[in-house]
């Protein structure tokens, strides 16, 4: 081959070897997710956030504007669908160290059963999120846990990470039918009574792991166990509420190695904690354990 004829080739030869690494990676790269597009966010962000709202998919409709209203303090919601202890973890440490050298109060939204333990693929799929989660691997249980991949995922969210618009009251038909699904939960509760899971310790330590890494920061988390339906609720305590009560037995260690965070049981459910008042006023069950932080008045 003359090298005139080599000159003209070459620079095909290069373009379609781009477009085949780029066909590559388009086609290995993940899709984005509320994790990695939340995880943006926060890269975005001019000034570190003063609380940081963690959780699942009800701590999303928490609202940062709302939080700052009440508390002066600007906030990020780090909430995400499905998000357990291995999220939160990932968030916190990324926040951290996305800005350095400063302190934060947090938001954490938490079910029955405090915080799982399993890692979300979708977590992991990001390589900031690898990043974070290698650094408690002894804390995670690696057991294959599905998720849906959102085929079109939502990117709408505010800058503080918040979902956009209003809430909007209820309508009449929707109040009835979400008074026909509790009275099924209820009517399924009566039928088959729960009784006290037994839960690994395991579960449990990386719950405990964030929650020492954020004392040593100096820094108390608000813990908000999510509302229930008031007769859900009503129904579940009853019968004593044996998963929460689980729940809360199964981490007296917190007690023990001081851990300080509050936790807050929604005494009437009824109202979402997104539009709940935030008292500025240290209570919890142990004494000395408290922040500033304040706690939400369901």
């Amino acid at each position: 081959m003359t090298a005139t004829r080599i000159r003209r080739v070459l620079p095909l030869l290069v373009g379609l070897a781009a477009l085949a690494v780029a066909s590559v990676t388009a086609a290995s790269s993940p899709p984005p997710t509320d994790r990695s597009i939340k995880l943006d966010l926060i890269a975005k962000l001019g000034q570190s956030p003063q609380i940081l709202i963690l959780g699942d998919s009800r701590g999303r409709q928490a609202q940062p504007s709302y939080i700052e209203r009440l508390t002066g303090r600007t906030g990020f919601n780090a909430a995400v669908m499905g998000g357990t202890a291995p999220d939160a973890w990932v968030f916190t440490r990324y926040t951290a160290d996305r800005f350095p050298g400063q302190k934060r109060g947090y938001i954490w939204f938490v079910s029955a059963g405090l915080a799982g333990d399993i890692p979300d693929p979708r977590t992991e799929a990001d390589p900031r999120g690898q990043r974070y989660l290698q650094e408690v691997a002894p804390y995670l249980d690696n057991q294959p846990l599905k998720v849906d991949w959102p085929t079109h995922p939502f990117t709408g969210y505010r800058p503080d990470g918040s979902l956009p618009g209003k809430p909007w009251p209820p309508t009449a038909e929707h109040i009835t039918a979400v008074k026909a699904q509790a009275a099924g939960i209820v009517a399924r509760i009566r039928q088959n009574p729960p009784v006290s899971p037994h839960y690994d310790a395991k579960r449990f330590q990386l719950f405990e792991h964030l929650l020492a890494y954020m004392n040593g920061r100096g820094e108390r988390p608000v813990i908000v166990f999510n509302p229930l339906y008031p007769t859900v609720y009503a129904e579940l305590k009853r019968h004593g509420d044996p998963v929460t009560a689980t729940s809360l037995r199964e981490h007296p260690r917190v007690g023990r190695h001081r851990l300080r965070l509050e936790e807050r049981h929604p005494r009437r459910p009824v109202q979402h904690a997104a539009h709940a008042p935030l008292r500025r006023r240290p209570v919890s069950r142990r004494a000395g354990a408290l922040s500033w932080a304040g706690r939400f008045g369901l």
